[in-house]
């Protein structure tokens, strides 16, 4: 029991580091490329070709993972975000720059956040899932609050070159208490079966994994928005990021400790996040500062709504081969997004419409409880 506390306060540190190094500048990043001379669409491609590279790498990175670590996972996450962070100080206005950019952010992400998932999912394997969730999730945001408008003023007033030291630092510090980060029966000998794991899974939920991971375009498409019709400077994306991060903060313990005894306000919250973003798509000037608290509000009930169905299904399956599905489902979905908007005409509000659209469709769609399914237990 000791050893499991231990390994909570560790990997909570972990986040809160990773979190804070990370949020300091990857969401800046479209906005470094557009002033530093790329186009909006160039910066659409750069998006497209992450996503894409993310679907690529998933499978090579599960076996990766299973055949030495999610440990050694993450170190190549983390030295791919410093590799990615150094050539943003270097920028080359050509496809072969935004390439390697896309490359490196794909393979800093997936290995972060498949290493990540896993040891979340080890994390709560145990009682209580969701109070757990929940503290790690405002852990996380802590994290975003903290840094995210310290990184807009860095760029704003300071350079780029500056705030990727401190992250690098920062990161190096959550790698050092990974380190330390211990489970045991951390490897198994169950084979990486795709095909078999996606078939046994409801295909309502694994439409509920994509449209959830959309909220990702979304936020990549209200950065660029901000900046091309509110504001264009670094401090005003810092300052709603940090709004709706306080939010989501502040809501983020009651609802996950609600969500224990009411698990049906998953379509609701759908409903309430696809309106509060077409208000915000909508606002003028700094009211969408103050939607921005309401926006941290029902993206929360909205993440932790289905996540706490997501980790109840995850225990009936072996965790690499739930986490390949549940990375490349998503990965497929931005991809499949991303792609439909970069070679249409839409402009940015429509770009937004379009994805909430896909979002919305979620409501339509039952969340299969698996408490009434029966499916084969692989992994303990």
């Amino acid at each position: 029991m000791k050893k499991l506390k231990d390994n909570d306060s560790k990997f909570n540190l972990y986040v809160f580091l990773s979190t804070f190094a990370r949020n300091l500048i990857e969401v800046f990043i479209p906005i470094i490329l557009l002033k530093n001379g790329f186009s909006f669409k160039e910066v659409m491609f750069y998006f497209l070709l992450a996503n894409l590279f993310c679907v690529l790498i998933d499978y090579p990175f599960a076996l990766f993972s299973k055949r030495f670590s999610n440990r050694a996972l993450a170190i190549i996450g983390i030295i791919s975000f410093f590799l990615l962070q150094i050539i943003l100080n270097f920028i080359k206005l050509d496809t072969f720059y935004l390439i390697n950019v896309a490359f490196l952010f794909a393979v800093y992400r997936q290995a972060y956040w498949m290493s990540r998932r896993f040891y979340n999912l080890k994390i709560l394997r145990g009682t209580d899932l969701a109070k757990k969730y929940s503290i790690i999730s405002v852990i996380n945001q802590l994290g975003v609050v903290i840094s995210a408008y310290v990184g807009s003023l860095i760029l704003d007033y300071v350079n780029v070159t500056v705030l990727t030291l401190i992250s690098i630092i920062i990161f190096t510090l959550a790698l050092v208490v990974l380190y330390f980060l211990k489970f045991d029966h951390e490897k198994n000998s169950e084979k990486i079966e795709f095909i078999k794991t996606i078939k046994s899974i409801p295909k309502q939920d694994i439409f509920h994994f994509g449209c959830y991971e959309l909220l990702h375009i979304i936020k990549f498409l209200f950065a660029i928005y901000i900046f091309m019709y509110i504001k264009d400077n670094y401090q005003t994306i810092g300052i709603v990021n940090v709004v709706t991060n306080v939010s989501i903060m502040l809501f983020s313990y009651f609802y996950g400790r609600y969500t224990d005894k009411k698990r049906n306000l998953l379509h609701l919250s759908i409903l309430l996040v696809v309106l509060v973003y077409i208000f915000k798509a909508n606002s003028i000037n700094y009211l969408i500062i103050l939607i921005s608290f309401f926006e941290g509000i029902v993206l929360k009930m909205y993440e932790i709504s289905l996540n706490s169905y997501l980790y109840n299904l995850s225990k009936k399956y072996e965790y690499y081969n739930y986490n390949l599905v549940y990375q490349i489902v998503i990965n497929s979905f931005r991809t499949v997004v991303m792609f439909i908007l970069y070679i249409s005409n839409f402009d940015l509000r429509t770009m937004i419409y379009f994805t909430l659209l896909i979002i919305l469709l979620g409501v339509f769609v039952p969340f299969v409880d698996v408490d009434k399914r029966k499916y084969k237990v692989i992994d303990k």
